[in-house]
């Protein structure tokens, strides 16, 4: 499985603008797990859920958030160039 650098690019460019970019990679480390395979499949190698639009991964995450009260953000994909669900550490 490899990184695919059209959606590196996009995944990079959703960090922006540079101080949300600055704050998700260097203070939380929340951004950093999009280089990570785990950002695409779970830890007993299952794919993650991909949606196809943002708007329906944010309901997604919205729904989780109750269900299971933690912070859940929508991230784009550099392995598959859908979007999911992930659990912020911070």
């Amino acid at each position: 499985m490899r990184i695919k650098f059209k959606y590196l690019l996009l995944a990079l460019k959703e960090q922006l603008p540079i101080k949300r970019f600055f704050r998700n990679f260097f203070i939380t480390g929340n951004a950093r797990g999009i280089f990570s395979k785990y950002s695409h499949i779970r830890k007993n190698g299952q794919e993650k859920v991909g949606y196809s639009t943002k708007e329906k991964a944010v309901k997604a995450a919205e729904s989780m958030s109750k269900k299971y009260e933690g912070i859940f953000k929508t991230y784009l994909c550099t392995f598959c160039g859908k979007y999911h669900v992930g659990k912020n550490l911070k």
